[in-house]
C-alpha cells in the first residue's frame, strides 16, 4: 500500500508527532510512504524510518508569485507518477488544496481534524476551506466525539473517531521514590495553550511549597511575553522556560506532577505522555472535550475548567500534598498505554485506507 502525506512542515507538533508515528509503523509493516511538505522547513524534528522519503516543494512554492498553485501542481504530479492508494493531511488549508489537486484521479482523501473546530480556522479563507474539504474528502478522522459533532451530519457518516497513537518503546515510568519538586507542562508557546492561566496558579501555590519549581517545556511566539509575565510576578527563580525537547519524556519522567492549562486541543499530545509514563495530571476541561476522552476526574487525573486559575491551584495543591492519591493518580494514568497503542491505532488507521480505497474505486 501506497500512502502520501501532505503537510505544511515535519516541526515539533502533535500532528507531525501522530504522523512520524503512522509512517514508521506503517513502513514497518511493509507500506510505502511519502511525506510530501510544503511550508517553510524541508526536515523532520522527529525520526522517521530510512524508508519514508521526506520530499519538499517549499523552494518552488517560496520563488513563486502564486505559492498556492505550486503546491496544487507539486501534489497532481506526485500523484499522478507515484499512483499513492490513499492522500492524507492534517491541515484544513493543505487538505482543501490537495482535494483540487487529486480532482479526477480516483485517489481517496482522507482528513484529519486535529483541534477544535469552533476555535481555529475562523478566516474567512478559511472557511472557504474548510468547505471545499467537508465536499471533497473522502474520510474524516477525528479525535474527539466533540470535535465529530461540530461538523455537519453528512461529514459525520463519513468519519471515524481515532485516538492518537503512541509509540512507548522505551519510555520511562516514573518513579515515586525518585520525583523531584518539580511542576511540568509541554506545549507550545502560544495563545491557545495558555500557560499565563498556569503561571498565575503556581503563584498562588508559591508561599506554601516554595521547594517547587515550574517548567514549561515549548517554543513559541509567546515567550517574550510569558518570560514578562513570569517577572512581574516576582517568580523569575522559580519559573524556567527551556525551550522545546526532543525525547521529552526523559525530560519530565521524575517531576512530582504534570500540568495541561490549554484553552482548546484536540488530543492533546503532551497529555497522553505524561499519562503513559505514569505521572499524577490536572488538566484543564479544554473544548471539545479532549482532555476528558482521557482523563476520568479523580481516577487517574484531575479536570477543571477552563481559565480559573484558583481552581487549578485548588487541584494542583491536592495532588501535591496528598501524594497516596497522586500515586494512585500515576498508576491509573498509565493504563492509557492500551487505549492508545502504536499498533492498534496505525491498524484502526490502515483498515480505514483499505476501506476508502474500497469505495473510491467501487469494490
Amino acid at each position: 500500500m501506497k500512502c502520501l502525506f501532505v503537510a505544511s512542515s515535519m516541526n515539533f507538533g502533535g500532528a507531525e508527532r501522530v504522523m512520524s508515528i503512522l509512517a514508521n509503523s506503517w513502513c514497518d509493516k511493509g507500506c510505502e510512504v511519502k511525506i510530501l511538505l510544503t511550508g517553510t522547513s524541508a526536515q523532520s524534528k522527529y525520526t522517521l524510518s530510512k524508508q519514508v522519503e521526506l520530499i519538499s516543494c517549499f523552494s518552488d512554492a517560496k520563488k513563486a508569485i502564486v505559492p498556492h498553485l505550486v503546491i496544487v501542481k507539486a501534489v497532481r504530479s506526485l500523484c499522478k507518477l507515484w499512483k499513492p492508494d490513499v492522500v492524507i493531511s492534517f491541515y484544513n488549508d493543505i487538505a482543501a488544496l490537495t482535494a483540487v489537486a487529486i480532482t479526477g484521479l480516483r485517489i481517496p482523501l482522507i482528513y484529519s481534524e486535529r483541534n477544535d473546530p469552533n476555535r481555529v480556522n475562523q478566516r474567512k479563507v478559511d472557511k472557504i476551506y474548510r468547505k471545499i474539504v467537508e465536499h471533497r474528502a473522502d474520510e474524516f478522522v477525528f479525535q474527539t466525539t466533540g470535535a465529530q459533532e461540530c461538523y455537519p451530519k453528512k461529514v459525520q457518516k463519513r468519519s471515524v473517531v481515532i485516538l492518537n497513537p503512541l509509540d512507548v518503546t522505551g519510555f520511562p515510568t516514573h518513579d515515586f521514590t525518585v520525583e523531584k519538586k518539580e511542576i511540568v507542562t509541554v506545549g507550545r508557546l502560544e495563545p491557545q495553550k495558555n500557560q499565563k492561566l498556569l503561571i498565575n496558579a503556581f503563584s498562588e501555590l508559591a508561599r506554601d511549597f516554595p521547594d517547587y519549581t515550574l517548567i514549561i517545556y515549548g517554543e513559541g511566539s509567546l515567550r517574550n511575553e510569558l518570560e514578562n509575565y513570569v517577572i512581574s510576578k516576582g517568580l523569575q527563580s522559580k519559573v524556567v522556560l527551556p525551550g522545546a525537547k526532543n525525547n521529552i519524556q526523559e525530560y519530565i519522567k521524575d517531576a512530582s506532577l504534570f500540568v495541561l492549562s490549554s484553552d482548546y486541543e484536540g488530543i492533546p499530545n503532551a497529555l497522553i505522555e505524561a499519562m503513559a509514563i505514569g505521572l499524577p495530571c490536572v488538566s484543564t476541561d479544554c473544548s471539545p472535550g479532549g482532555a476528558r476522552e482521557l482523563i476520568a476526574d479523580g481516577e487517574n487525573g484531575a479536570i477543571v475548567e477552563c481559565g480559573n486559575p484558583q481552581m487549578l491551584a485548588k487541584a494542583m495543591e491536592f495532588v501535591l500534598k496528598d501524594r497516596e492519591k497522586a500515586q494512585e493518580m500515576g498508576i491509573n494514568a498509565k493504563k492509557i498505554c492500551v487505549r492508545v497503542d502504536k499498533d492498534v491505532v496505525c491498524d484502526s488507521w490502515l483498515n480505514l485506507i483499505k476501506d476508502s480505497r474500497g469505495k473510491k474505486n467501487g469494490v
